[in-house]
């Protein structure tokens, strides 16, 4: 049994949901990143997020991050394994990133439809958009408004697309 701590929808503060834990590490794709997390039934809703997964003993075994949103589904939330979450804040505190993660520092913005292409980028070209580049990664290269139409010869389509491929690069690979 588990105990989910979180401030749901934003505004109840302290609130505490009882579960179980029907997984651990199930593969889960979240936002476009796959991430191995514990599978609980205690209740999650937006606001839970970053919130603690605490055993009966008080001890904390992870950190909210998910729930499925699928239709008709209810009582699954993810949690991510609080030995993770440790090794992720450890390697931050350290270097100031988390190594051996791939990392272009740029935001994107999909454009489905020519109203927001006009407003964001004077244009009526539907696609994937560069938002916002991060000072010493890649503003020397990227700019926002330009378009990625392609990366290493794979049309991209959406900012998933992009996702996918930067996740399966390496540190230090060079993509075009």
């Amino acid at each position: 049994s588990i105990v989910a701590v979180g401030n749901p929808l934003g505004e109840l503060g302290g609130t505490v949901t009882a579960g179980i834990v029907s997984a651990t590490g199930r593969t889960i794709n979240v936002d476009g990143t796959e991430m191995k997390l514990i599978q609980i039934d205690a209740a999650v809703n937006p606001g839970n997020s970053g919130g603690g997964l605490f055993n009966l003993k008080g001890e904390l075994v992870g950190i909210v991050n998910a729930k499925s949103t699928g239709t008709g589904v209810e009582g699954l939330g993810f949690a991510i394994p609080v030995n993770d979450a440790i090794n992720v804040s450890e390697q931050i505190k350290t270097n100031g990133y988390v190594t051996g993660r791939t990392y272009i520092g740029v935001s994107f913005l999909d454009v489905t439809d020519a109203f927001t292409a006009y407003r964001y980028f004077g244009t009526q070209t539907l696609g994937v958009y560069v938002y916002e580049a991060q000072e010493g990664y890649n503003d020397k290269n990227l700019m926002s408004g330009d378009r990625i139409v392609a990366i290493n010869g794979t049309e991209i389509v959406a900012s998933d697309d992009i996702k996918t491929i930067v996740k399966s690069a390496e540190v230090g690979d060079v993509l075009k």
